[in-house]
């Protein structure tokens, strides 16, 4: 479990790790992690003396281990609050964890809270999952005992293209919640899961560990709400920006809130070009995406903060722009942080910071996705101009305008009505909300893991595919999906009986080589690296050269 504060993850959208033989690794020597002795004073470097209750709240379900924050404001002319907030386990059974968060937010509070809350969303649901007793059967066999409406129907979960996994595939399952009635659902370990140390020793999920669908609050309404606008948001935009940006950018000249308003001004006045950008309004939800870039490329504060993107999805129109900007803003930080120079990170870290950081997570890095890692030590050492030029087609596009003032709006005074709103959306749509709760006995604090049979994430990246994405592509006549004869190449969507039936009975196939070409020099918009894990890549090569 590297830091996977990495947001673009959540906000983190390349969040996901693989290290699975480090992990049964793990679990053959040390079979329960410790917990956090309430006890004993936690060690805490570089956060104010004064913190918010809440902070205090989520340092207190956290394992041992020394926390380390320092702001990452001075590393970008913005100047909005932006915190990290690193967590030194002190238990040798995470090996090469290196749980971090990133927070940010009006003031700095707001931006802490944020940080230490993606912590506990990082860490908590592995000492909730990993002890709980785990199912290995198949769907239809659980069905016979348990019944269809307890079992999740994995051709219901987004399977990969092509992928071989159905209904009498044997899989390894653990308890999940119905949002509307409370009842348990089997949901299997390879959706449930956010990391290897949640598997069984030998286990090999039929997808990549994510994280979509995290949440962390004050309780597990809140925390469900968080984790199910996070996964509307990425099931919206997904078919819709980076690689495949439709260009539509949001005329904000009326209806747009003071501050608002203001902070767009500002990053005008400081030579930055934000774009906000529509992507749906399915739901009744305004769901839009901020990008952007210095008008001078070469006063960004290091080439690959020019990659930065902000995204919401939310009740209130205006919210979710200021979220989006907020993070738009926050994401030049975050990658100027995790993927420039060492020296550069180094300029805001207590001293041998980043020597530490890397040495703790080493045995993770070493075992990370390929393809994140080398896509990325491509783009760092493209100079600001080379850089723009490979996103001006796509991420920069301008293709139409839509009004800001249009978009679907709902008043909600707090977190916990804006995460109602989203339930009682989906769930009037015929969606079944589950989440896997991973929240600490005790209460004051909630995590879950929401997840939603049919709303899809991972298309481009993973080619996760089901009936929604590919009847998307298909009513936008996109080669990506079509009827005919399968290929090493051209894979079968996997869907129910009922799905198909829907399709005329024919059987769609997602084209993964045109998606490879599509997604291209763009993978680090998808997936990034552990943070410093390029840089660090890169200066070991140029003391070896």
């Amino acid at each position: 479990m590297p830091a996977r504060g990495s947001p673009e993850t959540t906000e983190r959208d390349p969040d996901v790790t693989d290290h699975d033989q480090d992990a049964r690794a793990r679990h053959a020597r040390i079979k329960t992690p410790r917990r956090y002795s309430h006890g004993a004073p936690r060690r805490i470097e570089g956060l104010p003396s004064s913190l918010p209750e809440p902070v205090r709240a989520y340092l207190d379900i956290l394992p041992e281990g020394r926390i380390v924050g320092f702001p990452l404001a001075p590393l970008d002319r913005t100047g909005i609050p932006v915190w990290f907030v690193s967590l030194f386990l002190d238990d040798p059974f995470f090996v090469g964890a290196m749980p971090s968060g990133i927070g940010y937010g009006a003031t700095d509070d707001e931006a802490i809270i944020g940080a230490v809350a993606e912590i506990a969303e990082n860490l908590m649901p592995s000492l909730a999952v990993m002890p709980r007793n785990k199912e290995r059967a198949c769907y239809d066999d659980l069905v016979r005992v348990f019944g269809v409406g307890a079992v999740a129907d994995p051709l219901t979960l987004c399977l990969p293209a092509g992928s071989p996994v159905g209904r009498g595939t044997v899989l390894e399952w653990t308890p999940a919640i119905r949002h509307r009635t409370g009842e348990t659902v089997l949901m299997p370990l390879d959706v449930a899961a956010t990391d290897y140390f949640e598997l069984s020793e030998g286990y090999v999920p039929f997808t990549n560990l994510i994280t979509n669908g995290l949440g962390a609050g004050p309780d597990v309404p809140f925390a469900l709400g968080h984790g199910v606008l996070e996964l509307l948001q990425r099931d919206g935009n997904g078919l819709l920006f980076r690689a495949l940006d439709q260009g539509v950018v949001l005329d904000v000249s009326e209806g747009l809130g003071p501050e608002t308003a203001a902070m767009l001004a500002r990053l005008s006045d400081l030579g930055i070009r934000a774009l906000p950008k529509f992507a749906t309004d399915q739901f009744g939800l305004t769901n839009l995406y901020v990008v952007g870039y210095d008008k001078n490329p070469a006063e960004a504060p290091v080439p690959i903060a020019l990659s930065a993107c902000g995204e919401a999805c939310d009740p209130d129109r205006e919210r979710a722009l200021r979220k989006a900007l907020l993070e738009f803003q926050a994401a030049r930080v975050r990658k100027a942080f995790g993927h420039g120079p060492l020296a550069f990170a180094e300029r805001v870290t207590p001293p041998g910071y980043v020597k530490a950081f890397i040495q703790k997570a080493l045995p993770s890095l070493d075992l990370e996705e390929t393809r994140a890692l080398k896509a990325m030590l491509e783009w760092i050492v493209l100079p600001p101009e080379d850089l723009h030029a490979v996103l001006a087609k796509t991420v920069y596009s301008e293709q139409i305008m839509k009004a800001f003032h249009t978009c679907p709006t709902t008043p909600a005074a707090d977190g916990h009505e804006r995460g109602a709103i989203a339930c009682d959306r989906l769930t009037e749509a015929g969606f079944d909300i589950l989440y896997v709760d991973c929240s600490p006995p005790g209460g004051g604090v909630g995590v879950v893991k929401a997840i939603v049979p049919g709303l899809e994430v991972e298309t481009m990246s993973y080619y996760r595919i089901g009936e929604r994405n590919a009847r998307k592509l298909l009513e936008r006549d996109h080669p990506l999906i079509r009827f005919g004869t399968a290929t090493d190449t051209l894979l079968p969507v996997r869907l129910t009986p009922e799905a198909l039936e829907r399709f005329g009975g024919r059987q769609p196939l997602f084209d993964t080589a045109l998606a490879e070409r599509i997604v291209g020099s763009h993978y680090p918009l998808y997936r990034e690296p552990e943070s410093h894990h390029a840089p660090f890549r890169l200066q070991e090569r140029g003391q070896a050269a």
